[in-house]
């Protein structure tokens, strides 16, 4: 039976020492920063607030697996979008909620896991369209610092 190697594994298989992986394919310890945005702040916020979620080390790098959740009663017209100061949609473009209990995964493909951040500074929601209506978002930022 034939063994198939993934890139990483060819990598790591290989004798040469100059072909070596990356930090974005093999790194260190993952790290949660999870927490809630709650109360009226979240339901007064017209469209253009920015919720600060969380502030991430210099050289961290936000993954593929981080999450945010909010509670069903959102204003079914707003939008939002989740970015960095570099990037206001780095990892979520603009995407309407709708009114129900959603579960939103940060999943931009072409910049989550790949970018580390240049400096410290906050991971943020950005609203468009309409305000906010719901009291309650919780959320689970996995990062890695390479």
């Amino acid at each position: 039976m034939a063994t198939i190697l993934s890139d990483v594994a060819t990598k790591q298989d290989n004798a040469d020492v100059a072909v070596k992986t990356v930090p974005q394919e093999v790194h260190g310890r993952v790290r949660v920063a999870n927490g809630v945005v709650s109360g009226t702040v979240v339901g007064t916020g017209a469209a253009g607030t920015v919720i600060n979620l969380v502030k991430l080390p210099k050289g961290a790098r936000v993954l593929p697996s981080s999450k945010l959740y909010l509670e069903a009663g959102q204003n079914a017209n707003v939008t939002i979008k989740v970015g960095d100061a570099a990037d206001d949609d780095r990892y979520l473009a603009a995407v309407a909620m709708g009114a129900s209990k959603v579960t939103v995964a940060l999943d931009k493909t072409a910049a989550i896991g790949a970018t580390n951040l240049a400096d410290e500074g906050w991971i943020f929601i950005t609203t468009a369209v309409d305000a906010l209506t719901a009291k309650y978002i919780a959320f689970e930022i996995f990062y890695v610092i390479d």
